[in-house]
């Protein structure tokens, strides 16, 4: 396994490169970075990717926000998602689109990967804002949204080896897929999706989430764990598909960890199984 800092290819093991960032993602996060950005900078940078503002515009206008106005402008769905919510957007959108243009034959598998990790983005963002504050949440968003950035990558290297490892969970039950993963590819997508994390300068805990986000107990971080449990609740709920369904045998464990007790969880619950409608008929009818 070898390693390397700045813009440059990684060789992660047996073939496998890490992918340098794409250019605007890049400038996303040098946004992110700064701590005096504007909403009008960040509405000029979505503004010059003309998909990256339809799929912004559609998220904003879709039954996950349901507001009562429509959002016509990148302006309008800033100032009613916030500025960090719609850079959390920006992020996700434009690194599944990055990786996953080409990938025809794998398309179902993506939009399910793609359908799961944003349910556990607003799940996470839900078990967080009951501990910490809005920026707080907001992050957690980000962070369930990229849990399973390794997959992403796994997928765009090896679309038809990965795919045959993505979907084995679905005709055996109980496999777990890091294993799979370290069979085929000699690294697991929790490994390379923090490998990845880091060599993109994408904040510390996102890459912290994707390294532990199935051994939330080994860090004991708030934030991994409402990951963790944003991650069981989509599962629970059915919300897309992440190579199998097994739920952390420590949920119980877990919840202790961030202090969510049997009647919140419920409601976490019946929520997740309400947002699994909206989820599903958002992407299947953009895929």
């Amino acid at each position: 396994m070898e390693t390397v800092t700045g813009a440059q290819t990684i060789r992660v093991h047996k073939g496998l490169d890490m992918p340098s960032v794409p250019m605007v993602l890049m400038k996303i996060l040098r946004l992110v970075d700064d701590n005096q950005a504007s909403a009008r900078r960040l509405e000029e940078l979505i503004l010059h990717d003309p998909s990256l503002s339809a799929r912004i515009l559609k998220l904003a206008n879709s039954a996950f926000y349901s507001f009562r106005c429509e959002v016509k402008t990148i302006s309008h769905a800033i100032a009613l998602l916030g500025l960090n919510l719609v850079k959390s957007l920006a992020i996700g959108v434009s690194i599944f689109e990055s990786f996953t243009k080409g990938l025809r034959e794998e398309g179902h598998n993506i939009t399910e990967l793609w359908m799961h990790s944003f349910g556990v983005g607003l799940l996470s963002q839900e078990v967080q804002a009951r501990r910490a504050g809005r920026s707080e949440a907001e992050f957690s968003f980000l962070c369930g949204l990229l849990h399973d950035l390794g997959e992403i990558v796994l997928f765009k290297e090896n679309p038809r080896q990965y795919s045959q490892v993505f979907a084995l969970g679905k005709c055996e039950p109980g496999v777990d897929i890091c294993v799979r993963e370290n069979e085929r590819f000699g690294v697991t997508h929790a490994t390379m999706g923090s490998m990845l994390a880091k060599h993109w300068g994408l904040p510390p805990e996102l890459a912290t989430v994707a390294r532990y986000h199935h051994d939330p107990l080994s860090v004991r971080n708030p934030l991994v764990c409402a990951v963790a449990l944003g991650d069981s609740l989509a599962k629970l709920a059915g919300i897309g598909y992440d190579g199998d369904n097994n739920l952390h045998p420590d949920l119980g464990q877990i919840r202790e960890e961030v202090q969510l007790g049997a009647e919140e969880w419920e409601s976490l619950s019946r929520l997740a199984q309400d947002k699994k409608k909206e989820v599903e008929e958002f992407f299947l009818a953009s895929s």
